[in-house]
C-alpha cells in the first residue's frame, strides 16, 4: 500500500467491499463513516482493515455471513449431539445457541429421583466434549440435590442451598452438632479433606493439649505452640534416631494427627548421604555430585559398561519403585534419543500445554484424543536438550504470574505444564518465546 492514498480511490475500493463512504477521508488507519451497501446500517470500518483479504467493512453482515457458512443441516446437528452423548428436545437452534437436550446416560450424575437434568449444550461445545456435553457427565457442574446429599453421606448437613463448589457453604457437623462450619463441596466431597474442622482435627486446640499430642508421638516442642498446620520446632526424643546431632525436627501438629511421624529422620524421608550412596549404587548408579535431596534429581552415570548414560532420577523414585538408568528401561522419555518439544491449545480450556517425547510414541496424538490441537513442533536429536527447553518455558510461563489451568476443580494429565490463553499470551506469542528461548540456549 503507498504511503500516501488519494481519497477517490480509497473511496472506490471501499464501495467495492460493499460499504459506501458518506464522511471525508480520515486516513487509512482511524474509522471512516459508512453506509453498508447490504443491509443499510451506519458502519465505522477502518479502511486497512478493510482492505485484508477475506475482510468487509460492516461487522454485522460478516457475522451472518461466517454463522451461515458454520450452520450445518437439523439431522447432522442431532447426529453430532448424539454422538456426544445427548438427545435434543427441540429444533436446531444454531451452532452457538443453548439447545435444551436430555443426558442418553443411564448413569448421569444429573439424573435425582427419576428427575432429568435440565442441560442446555452448545453444537459447538457437544464438538469439543471429551467425555460427554452433559455438563453432569463432563463434571463441571453439580445438581444440588446431589450436591446436598454427598455432604450429609461425608458427615455435615447443608443449612443453606447449593451455591458453588468452590464457595463455603454453612453446615451443621452431624458427628459433633457444631453449626458454625463452612466447608466447600469441593473440599468435602471430590478432595475428601472433611467437612469439621472439629472432628477432622483442623480446629486450633491450647497449647498444653497440643504440647501433649506432641510429646505421645517423641517430640518435644522448643518454641511456643504457633497453630495446627504450622511448623514446629522439636526435639526428636527417640533414642535411636539416625538424624543429626542435635536431632531438631519441624514437625506440623495436623501431619500427627493424620499418622506421620514426627520425625523426618526416623521416617526415612531424609537419609545420610552414605546411604543414599549405596541406595544408588545398589540400582546400578554412580552418583556425579553430592546427595541434593530425597526428592530432588542427583545427577548419576548409569554403571552398565554399554551404557553409561548420565541420567538425573530422584533416591525418592529409586527407594521407592526400584528405578535406575532411564535410559536402560524400556519405558520413559530417553534423553539421549531424538525428540520432539511441542506446544498444544485446547479451545474449552483456553490453554496451552508445551511437552516433550520421543519421535513415534503416540504422546501427542493422545493428548489430540483428548481435545488438543497441535500448533507446532521442534526437533532436537538429544532428549535432555528438549527437556531443558522445556523446563526453562515452563519456569518463564511462572515467572510471569501465568497459572496452570485446570479443568473445572479437576486436573488432568500434564496440567501442570499448561497456562491461560489470552490477549497478552496468544498461542502464536507463547511459540515465539519458546523459538526465542532455544536461541538464547543455543540448542
Amino acid at each position: 500500500m503507498p504511503r500516501y492514498l488519494d481519497p477517490e480511490v480509497a473511496k472506490a475500493n471501499m464501495i467495492a467491499k460493499r460499504v459506501w463512504p458518506i464522511s471525508p477521508w480520515p486516513t487509512n488507519a482511524k474509522p471512516w463513516l459508512s453506509v453498508c451497501m447490504d443491509c443499510g446500517e451506519f458502519v465505522n470500518p477502518i479502511y486497512r482493515n478493510v482492505m485484508r483479504p477475506g475482510c468487509g467493512g460492516c461487522d454485522p453482515c460478516g457475522r451472518a455471513r461466517a454463522t451461515a457458512a458454520r450452520k450445518v443441516p437439523a439431522d447432522t446437528a442431532v447426529a453430532e449431539m448424539r454422538a456426544a452423548g445427548v438427545d435434543p428436545l427441540e429444533e436446531y437452534p444454531g451452532v452457538d445457541v443453548p439447545w435444551r437436550s436430555r443426558c442418553l446416560s443411564a448413569l448421569c450424575p444429573g439424573l435425582w429421583e427419576g428427575d432429568p437434568a435440565d442441560i442446555r449444550p452448545r453444537l459447538s461445545d457437544a464438538r469439543l466434549a471429551r467425555v460427554s456435553a452433559c455438563k453432569y457427565c463432563a463434571r463441571v457442574a453439580v445438581r444440588p440435590e446431589r450436591a446436598a446429599y454427598e455432604m450429609v453421606q461425608r458427615g455435615v448437613e447443608p443449612l443453606e442451598p447449593y451455591n458453588t463448589a468452590t464457595k463455603p457453604w454453612p453446615c451443621k457437623c452431624l458427628a459433633c452438632g457444631a453449626t458454625d462450619i463452612a466447608p466447600t463441596y469441593a473440599n468435602v466431597v471430590r478432595t475428601g479433606q472433611g467437612g469439621c474442622e472439629r472432628c477432622g482435627g483442623r480446629m486450633r486446640v491450647p497449647e498444653e493439649q497440643a504440647v501433649t499430642e506432641m510429646l505421645a508421638v517423641g517430640a518435644r516442642p522448643l518454641e511456643p505452640y504457633k497453630g495446627v498446620g504450622q511448623r514446629w520446632r522439636s526435639l526428636c526424643l527417640a533414642a535411636d534416631c539416625p538424624g543429626p546431632q542435635d536431632r531438631i525436627i519441624y514437625p506440623r501438629l495436623s501431619w500427627i494427627r493424620r499418622g506421620s511421624q514426627a520425625c523426618k529422620w526416623c521416617a526415612g524421608v531424609v537419609i545420610d548421604e552414605s546411604i543414599a550412596r549405596a541406595t544408588m549404587s545398589a540400582a546400578g548408579l554412580e552418583p556425579l555430585v553430592p546427595y541434593p535431596g530425597v526428592r530432588e534429581r542427583w545427577k548419576c552415570q548409569c554403571a552398565n559398561p554399554a551404557c553409561r548414560a548420565v541420567v538425573y532420577p530422584t533416591l525418592g523414585s529409586v527407594n521407592s519403585r526400584g528405578t535406575g538408568c532411564s535410559e536402560c528401561a524400556e519405558y520413559g522419555f530417553k534423553r539421549e534419543q531424538p525428540a520432539l518439544l511441542y506446544l498444544l491449545f485446547h479451545e474449552r480450556l483456553g490453554a496451552a500445554k508445551v511437552g516433550i517425547c520421543n519421535l513415534d510414541t503416540g504422546r501427542i496424538e493422545k493428548h489430540e484424543r483428548r481435545g488438543w490441537q497441535r500448533h507446532a513442533t521442534l526437533d532436537f536429536e538429544l532428549g535432555r536438550h528438549a527437556e531443558l527447553l522445556e523446563r526453562e518455558v515452563i519456569a518463564e510461563w511462572r515467572a510471569q504470574d501465568w497459572k496452570p489451568v485446570r479443568d473445572g476443580e479437576d486436573t488432568y494429565d500434564g496440567w501442570t505444564e499448561t497456562t491461560p490463553v489470552t490477549e497478552d499470551s496468544s498461542v502464536d506469542s507463547l511459540w515465539d518465546g519458546i523459538v526465542e528461548m532455544r536461541r538464547l540456549l543455543t540448542l
